[in-house]
């Protein structure tokens, strides 16, 4: 998968844009294809961690299981797009050049993310997963219009 495509399919894996918000709405610009491209990466990721599609479901609609699996997929997605730098935190620039292209989320987004990546790595003492799931929570508590998990 070409990088590009990786990065904004990482972002729509997260933060997904629409404009009248709906708790487990799919946003309109997230074409079929676009979800197909990614199935790869959410089935290697749901086969890798034992998450239950039922949790990652759940996550859609506003419920967050705290279990390892749920928090494991999480961070999984992030290296599947190769959004992991050297110390293996969440690279943002992915996520905000994709939001760049859409003015109206952008002060928003940049909030969130710039909140959410300070929170994380606090409450994750070093467990990658525990900062995934936190970052995660954290950004749906805060932008909920733009969140959205595979």
């Amino acid at each position: 998968m070409k990088r590009n495509l990786a990065m904004e399919i990482f972002a729509i894996v997260l933060l997904q844009t629409t404009t009248i918000y709906a708790v487990g709405t799919r946003p309109s610009f997230v074409s079929d294809d676009m979800i197909a491209k990614a199935a790869s990466v959410v089935n290697a990721c749901q086969t890798q961690t034992g998450v239950a599609t039922a949790d990652i479901e759940s996550v859609r609609n506003g419920i967050w299981s705290e279990g390892r699996p749920l928090m494991c997929y999480m961070y999984c997605l992030w290296e599947q797009f190769g959004l992991v730098d050297d110390k293996r935190e969440l690279s943002l620039n992915g996520m905000l050049t994709f939001f760049q292209r859409m003015p109206a989320y952008r002060a928003e987004v940049q909030r969130a993310i710039s909140e959410c990546k300070r929170i994380g790595k606090y409450f994750a003492n070093g467990d990658n997963c525990q900062y995934a799931y936190t970052f995660n929570k954290c950004y749906a508590e805060r932008s909920p219009r733009t969140y959205y998990l595979f």
